[in-house]
């Protein structure tokens, strides 16, 4: 089983819990990090975490999210809500994967429509696999029940590209919140 951290907000968090379920990604544990909940969390390894929150916020907590990225073999961080990467992150041994909508992360999005998005992969990454992921595009099409986030997909979209699971494998029929093209 995979354990990620999310610093993010409740109603982010629930859901991109949501959309591992919906996806039958059920050896994922998406795990919240929140003021509350960072003590009581503090001893579990993550192999992932995602930083979607100001981590300014964070003053009396930062050692704690600090000692946390120290052991993640992933850091994905959204560099439009933190534009400069602390310093613990750049020095960790973590493969850092950045994301947002600015030309400078790793993944971003090209473009986006009513009905799907296009997510840019700028920079080749590894996978927990080890297998090499390479630059380039992929459209996801957004049902139209299901509309999320524009990082809520991004944010997806890296958990299925560091698992190594393919985004899709549902039918419509069951409800998928996005479908890949």
């Amino acid at each position: 089983m995979t354990f990620i951290g999310m610093v993010s907000d409740y109603t982010s968090f629930e859901n991109i819990k949501e959309i591992l379920k919906k996806n039958e990604k059920n050896d994922i544990n998406l795990i919240h990090i929140g003021k509350k909940s960072i003590s009581n969390i503090k001893n579990i390894r993550f192999e992932t975490i995602i930083i979607d929150s100001i981590l300014n916020e964070f003053k009396e907590e930062i050692l704690l999210i600090e000692n946390l990225c120290l052991h993640a073999k992933y850091i994905a961080i959204n560099t439009d809500i933190n534009t400069k990467i602390p310093k613990f992150i750049k020095d960790s041994k973590a493969h850092i994967i950045t994301y947002g909508l600015n030309q400078r992360a790793t993944v971003t999005i090209s473009s986006i429509t009513e009905s799907s998005i296009l997510i840019y992969l700028q920079k080749n990454l590894k996978d927990i696999k080890g297998k090499n992921i390479e630059i380039g595009e992929k459209m996801v099409k957004m049902s139209e029940e299901n509309r999320l986030k524009t990082y809520e997909v991004l944010i997806s979209y890296i958990i299925f590209l560091i698992e190594s699971k393919p985004i899709m494998e549902q039918t419509q029929e069951k409800s998928n919140f996005f479908e890949e093209n």
